[in-house]
């Protein structure tokens, strides 16, 4: 019989031990989650008010970002006669109306002419139009917008309506569901000062009706030509003048003083900031755009923090297991994470990616933005980027 050899049964049940230890003692890979990875910086920042310093001449006024907080305000309650900045609500609600066409043409009847003489004294501005005449409900919502036509206003109401005071009472209703509620429409001109609105109501109205692009592109052009009244100039003196300008509707009255809704976008450190406005009962018209060019510039001075900068370790990871790394850490992508210090809390709102089993270096595993307090919408969302690479063995577990 063949005897044993003593060194080959010893190194057999050393690896018969192996195996049994691989199996039941190896560590495996931590599956992971949101609340297994351990941030390397703080996730919430207590941001400073901002030191801005505004002026105007106003009775009223308003300075806002959009989707943002106001960074002005100044008897923004105030319930006051709004001239031609009316004309932005009725704008809206023919822009609003579903399956009008703007090619629609429309005949101009000798009561729409004749609207400014039934005993109201008006200070109105006019295309004119002439009886008979008949033009596009797109180029009454040029000449309406523009060099601000009251008499387009009444046919654009009747167009609509076949009432102009049935529309009025839409307007009123619109008003009402946008939450307007300092605010009561009695004509769709904005000429009888019976009707009167808030500096911080007409702000609500303009930054919904500006979601419309449509209303956009009105009240951004500074000068249109019209097949029904010729080449039509926009009263809005910031339009061409003002950086960044992009609407939105002057108002004059001699019961409302100079009035402007106004909106402005720049890139502040590559970042966008869309601002708007207003101010009701200016004292002078073209002195008032000087007045707001300064609110402008102020607001477009507000500082900009920047919380987290590109390619900053933001995560980290300790694995273990075998083949795994010790520590696993991730980055910022490309593009720095910041806000405007306009006061509150700013916090960082995670997000990984689902479904992954490893990654390469490099690859994008989750991302990450900047929530803040008095902001309508979070910032735009920035990669989150793996700066090792992991493959899962058969035995780990992810």
């Amino acid at each position: 019989m063949r005897r044993a050899n003593p060194q080959k049964i010893l190194r057999t049940v050393v690896l018969l031990v192996v195996i049994l230890a691989s199996l039941v003692y190896v560590p495996q890979i931590a599956a992971w989650h949101v609340g297994a990875r351990r941030p390397t910086i703080v996730s919430s920042f207590e941001l400073a008010h901002s030191p801005l310093q505004f002026h105007t001449m106003a009775g009223s006024a308003q300075v806002e970002i959009a989707d943002g907080p106001v960074l002005f305000a100044h008897n923004v309650n105030e319930e006051r006669p709004i001239a031609s900045t009316t004309k932005i609500m009725t704008a809206y609600l023919v822009l609003s109306q579903p399956g009008l066409s703007l090619n629609r043409v429309v005949t101009i009847t000798a009561t729409e002419v004749d609207n400014d003489r039934r005993g109201l004294l008006k200070a109105d501005s006019e295309v004119p139009l002439a009886v008979g005449q008949r033009a596009t409900v797109q180029d009454l919502l040029w000449a309406l917008m523009l060099p601000s036509a009251d008499d387009s206003a009444w046919v654009l109401a009747r167009t609509i309506s076949g009432n102009p005071y049935k529309f009025v009472a839409m307007m009123n209703q619109t008003a009402a569901r946008l939450g307007m509620h300092r605010t009561h429409y009695v004509d769709p001109d904005g000429v009888n000062h019976k009707g009167y609105s808030t500096a911080k109501d007409l702000l609500k109205l303009t930054t919904v009706a500006m979601t419309d692009p449509a209303f956009a592109q009105l009240v951004s052009t500074a000068v249109h030509h019209t097949s029904s009244f010729g080449t039509l100039t926009n009263l809005n003196q910031l339009l061409g003048q003002y950086p960044g300008a992009i609407g939105v509707k002057t108002g004059w009255t001699p019961w409302a003083g100079s009035c402007l809704v106004f909106a402005a976008k720049r890139q502040l450190d590559n970042t966008p900031l869309t601002l708007y406005g207003v101010v009701l009962g200016e004292p002078g018209f073209n002195r008032m755009f000087e007045d707001v060019k300064g609110l402008l510039n102020t607001g477009f001075s507000l500082p900009y923090r920047r919380l987290v900068k590109a390619h900053t370790v933001i995560a980290e990871q300790w694995a273990t297991g075998l083949g795994a790394p010790k520590k696993l850490t991730f980055s910022l992508g490309n593009r720095a994470m910041g806000t405007f210090e306009t006061g509150g809390t700013a916090r960082i709102q995670w997000q990984w990616q689902k479904g992954l089993n490893g990654w390469q270096a490099g690859q994008v595993v989750g991302r990450c933005r900047v929530t803040q307090t008095g902001w309508s919408h979070p910032g735009p969302w920035v990669p989150i980027i793996a700066n090792q690479g992991l493959k899962v063995p058969w035995w780990g577990k992810f």
